[in-house]
């Protein structure tokens, strides 16, 4: 081969080795630009988290003034700014595909996401069942709160006629606004025996009144039928205040320990 030949094959061979050169200082610049892009949507679903979870602290802080605890005797008016605050439920935003399957952050506020309404559920039960609840209760010792000298104030009577015209009439009345009253799952007992307690007076204020007319003497009175009503509404508040108070404690609970995943 003459030197001619020589310097050609020398330049073929260093045009090979530059191509090869180049090809490979490619794709390493392609792999760099790639793992570039990758980190770039990774930390950009973590932003979108962060800007999340800042969001369902402000949530979880708007529920919390809505479920204020001074305010749990009137459950109507807690179920309302309450309902309100939950409807509020901020959302994820969205985030580029790789950051979304690679971002711990984002995979964290993702499962936060699915249950960030569970912890007031048992509060939302409990709140409508106080609803009816609470009117029951009040209905119920008013109508037990009720007193003979209501509508019969003299302790000597002629006859029977202001019983019958004034006492029975009353209480009749009495019991027929109970009647009215919804009454919360599971308490029919309890109704019942409020109603017990009224028909109770009422029969015995009938007997009293012909005992007058009979000339005797007479004494009106229902106080082992009232006892046992009494103690009953009595439970059933304590029962229902000390749920609704639990519920409200435990969702404050669960939603400390989520805050505190959610931190990790």
């Amino acid at each position: 081969m003459d030197s001619r030949g020589r310097r050609n094959v020398i330049i073929a061979g260093i045009v090979a080795f530059s191509l090869v050169l180049v090809a490979a200082v490619g794709t390493t610049a392609f792999f760099l630009i790639r793992k570039q892009h990758r980190d770039d949507d990774v930390a950009e679903a973590a932003r979108v988290a962060s800007v999340y979870t800042k969001k369902v602290s402000a949530y979880r802080s708007s529920v919390q003034s809505a479920l204020n605890t001074r305010q749990l005797d009137d459950a109507a008016r807690v179920k309302v700014a309450f309902d309100a605050a939950v409807a509020k439920a901020p959302t994820l935003g969205d985030a580029p595909a790789w950051g979304k399957t690679h971002s711990t952050t984002y995979l964290a506020a993702l499962k936060s996401q699915k249950t960030l309404k569970e912890p007031y559920e048992e509060v939302s039960k409990v709140l409508d069942e106080a609803i009816v609840g609470q009117p029951f209760v009040k209905a119920a010792n008013t109508a037990l709160d009720v007193k003979i000298d209501s509508f019969v104030s003299e302790r000597t009577l002629p006859d029977g006629g202001p019983i019958r015209t004034k006492l029975i009439p009353g209480f009749t009345k009495v019991l027929a606004r109970f009647d009215k009253v919804a009454v919360p799952d599971g308490q029919e007992t309890t109704a019942d025996q409020v109603r017990d307690a009224l028909k109770a007076i009422i029969k015995d204020a009938k007997r009293g009144a012909d005992d007058l007319d009979s000339g005797r003497n007479t004494y009106i009175s229902a106080a082992s039928e009232y006892v046992t009503a009494s103690n009953a509404v009595n439970t059933y508040e304590r029962s229902l205040r000390s749920r609704l108070e639990a519920a409200v404690q435990k969702a404050t609970a669960d939603v400390s320990g989520q805050s505190t995943e959610s931190a990790t």
